[in-house]
This record gives C-alpha cells, structure tokens and sequence, in this order.
C-alpha cells in the first residue's frame, strides 16, 4: 500500500514537470529578422523602381550583346563603363526620333538614356553629336590631338575613345589608310570608329625594279626601295610594276591588319618590253614630248616598260607634264590641258578605274552632313506647316541646299583629285599583262 502510494505521488510530480517545461517552451523567444512583423491593413505593399531620365548626359555605346540582350555604355564625363539590359519594351531610336534595332545602333555611337534601375527603356543617338562617316583623306596628330579633313581641323581630349570590328583600339593602330567616322560635338570628337582598316604590301625580290615605280590601283605610285613595305586600305587592286623594260601587272587582295607578299621576279617576264599607246588631247591642236623628245600622237607610240616624263603644251594653255609609268601591253592615254600647273603620277595599267575598293577621297562629309542636317529640319518644318506658301519657300530651301551642296562637291571632288598621288587625269581602256 505504501509503495502504491510512493508511486502516485512520483507519477503526479512528473506530469507536473511535463506540463512545466512545455509550458515554458512556448514561452521561449527566438532570433528573427522582424520580417514577420508589419503594419498596415494586412495588404501587401510594392514599391515601383522609379523611372531615371538622365537629361544632359552622354554614353558611348562600347558594346551590344544581342543574345543576352544587354548594351555596354560608357560615361563620357567618368569613362565609366557598365552593362545595363533591354527588353523587347526598350525603345532604341536614331538622331530624328525615327525607330531602330539594337543591332542597328553602331558601336561608338554617343546616346542619351532613360532607365529604370539597370534595364534601359529608351535609348535615342544624341540629338546634339554631328557624325562624319567615309572620311578617307585625313591627318591625325596624337601629339597636338588634332585631325584634319579636308581642310577643316578638329580636336579630341584624353576620353576619346576609337573602335574597329567591335572593339576597342589604340589611336596608334589608326593608319591614314583608313576609312573613320568621325563622332562629336562642334569641333571636339568624341569617338573614332574605323570603317576599313588597313593591310601592309611587303615586296621581295626588289633589285631588278629598284628605281622603277610600282603602282596600286589608282590609289598610289612610289619609286621601289630595298625592303619595301606599303600600308594600303583593305581592298582589291590592280598591282603594276616596271623598270627600264621589265615588269607586269596582277590582281591583289589586301585583308585588313595583314600582310600582302608579292614577289617582283614573279612580275619580270622576258624582257625588254614595250607599250603601244594611243595618245588623245584635248584640246586638239598641242605638242606632245616623251622624255624630251616630240612624239606623234597621232600614230601610235611604242613605248619601253619603265618610268618615263611625259610632257604637253598648247598656247593658251599651262603645261601638263607626268611622271608616266609604262607597265601594261597597251594603253590609250587622254591628256587634258587646263589653266592650272600640277605635277603627278599616271600609269598605262591604270588608265581606267581599277581600283575596285571604290575608296575615293570625298571631303564633302561635312557639307553632306550638314545640308542633310539641314533638309531634315526643313521637312520636318514642311510637316508641321499647313501654310502652302511655307510649304512652297522650304522647298526652295531645300532646292537652294541641293545646288550649294552639289557646288560644295563639285569643289570638293576637284580639292581631292589635286590630293591622290595618282591622280586619274587619263581616260580609256588598258590591256593589262
């Protein structure tokens, strides 16, 4: 009985221990981040990301990834770089508002930009920065930073950025063999993206041609030195070289930021050669001397591969006088006479265009541009005007724009021809070796 009693009590006590303990472990604090504890009417709240217009400042494009859908920009004040995403929703728009891809945005473009947080929702080329594209004929001074075209002179800062193929490159790498566009604002650049780079022609074999000239399309003509190398735009030309009755002509490829080999000897052939050439003048009536010697034009000239000094006169007129480069079978020459004196290069192998990069020296860039410029203003105008009589005086506006610009490179065409080291003052068809 005793012991009955002893077990009751035990089993009482240990049931009060039980309830105890449990009732302290709902009693027990525990560590949280508050996260759970809120005020409000129960509702949940979300915050919009606010939607940032940065009004005034510049980004140039340095990179467009159109799988990830992601486009570099870089700060022109900071210099800068970072990543941000677009979404079908994102607006890429061009100079005038009209509407784009991401793919037809151009690496160094310079935009202005509205977010929201790290996704672009409208990125529009500035309305501000002049672009000059095709530039060919033009001079770049890192030591002064400056580049001049066609006369006019431009300045670039320690932020300016150069592009080719999509990448960033070095001023160093840019060759005056090169196609830019040129991107700013009024006479600063701000960007350089290379359009066509350039390759290097390396000969061999020199020592039967040394003292000759050896000419590229009608790009350039130089005399032949020892261990000669020749940086050219990329493209496909015709390749001449004669001397003192050797030489020949071939179709070469120059690859950008590559190396064109051609071996002289493979050009030699059996010589002495000679040329016939048809002479033409214009006007009629003039006296022609071949190395001094008065020629009949008459006939036809049978001329020895090399270099020769090609001479006209007629009264009225300056004298005309060429280094001429014989260097093809046959050749038909057209000697133009003017008012001016100049002193340049011809070649038999090049009498027609055969240059087939069709990289002419334009410094109209900044004319076109302008009087573009000019017409878009002016039919945006004409849009927005119902008066007829407006209508009518933009038109003549832009008439008045059309001539002045065809003045401008009509001027220009004339400044570039007088610039080529092979000026085409010929004209005819060549049989080319």
């Amino acid at each position: 009985m005793q012991k009955k009693k002893r077990y009751l009590m035990f089993l009482v006590l240990a049931l009060s221990s039980v309830c105890l303990l449990s009732g302290c472990g709902e009693k027990k604090g525990k560590i949280t981040d508050g996260s759970e504890a809120y005020a409000g009417n129960g509702n949940e709240i979300i915050e919009e990301v606010e939607l940032l217009k940065e009004e005034g400042k510049l980004y140039v494009v340095t990179a467009i990834d159109t799988e990830r859908s992601t486009v570099t920009l870089q700060d022109w004040e900071s210099t800068r770089e970072k990543p941000f995403n677009y979404t079908g929703a994102t607006y890429f728009k061009g100079k005038y508002g009209d509407n784009l891809t991401a793919s037809q945005v151009s690496i160094g473009e310079l935009v202005s930009i509205e977010r929201r947080g790290e996704t672009l929702t409208n990125v529009q080329i500035s309305e501000q920065v002049f672009s000059y594209g095709d530039v060919h004929n033009f001079t770049l001074d890192t030591e002064k930073q400056m580049i001049t075209v066609g006369g006019s002179n431009y300045y670039f800062d320690d932020k300016i950025s150069a592009f080719y193929g999509g990448s960033k490159i070095s001023l160093s790498e840019i060759s005056e063999q090169d196609t830019i566009c040129l991107r700013g604002i009024d006479k600063q650049i701000y960007t350089i993206q290379v359009q066509a780079g350039h390759g290097t022609v390396v000969l061999k074999n020199t020592e039967t041609f040394q003292g000759g000239y050896v000419t590229i399309g009608n790009l350039l003509s130089m005399k032949v030195v020892p261990q000669m190398r020749i940086e050219v735009a990329e493209g496909t030309y015709l390749f001449a070289v004669a001397n003192d009755g050797y030489g020949g002509s071939r179709e070469i490829t120059v690859e950008a930021n590559c190396e064109t080999v051609i071996d002289l000897d493979e050009l030699k052939g059996e010589g002495p050669k000679s040329c016939q050439i048809r002479f033409k003048m214009e006007p009629e009536g003039g006296t022609v001397y071949l190395d001094g010697k008065q020629i009949d034009i008459s006939k036809v000239v049978e001329v020895r591969y090399g270099t020769h000094r090609l001479t006209a006169k007629a009264d009225g007129y300056e004298e005309w006088s060429r280094i001429l480069i014989v260097n093809s079978k046959t050749a038909e020459l057209t000697i133009k006479l003017t008012d001016k004196t100049s002193e340049e290069t011809i070649s038999t192998a090049n009498t027609n265009n055969t240059n087939k990069n069709n990289n002419t020296n334009n410094n109209t860039n900044k004319n076109n541009n302008t009087n573009n410029n000019t017409n878009k203003n002016n039919n945006s105008s004409n849009n927005n005007n119902s008066n007829n009589n407006n209508n009518s005086n933009n038109n003549n506006n832009n008439s008045n724009n059309n001539n002045s610009n065809n003045n401008n490179n009509n001027s220009s065409n004339n400044n570039n021809n007088s610039n080529n080291n092979n000026k085409d003052v010929t004209s005819g068809n060549a049989a080319q070796n």
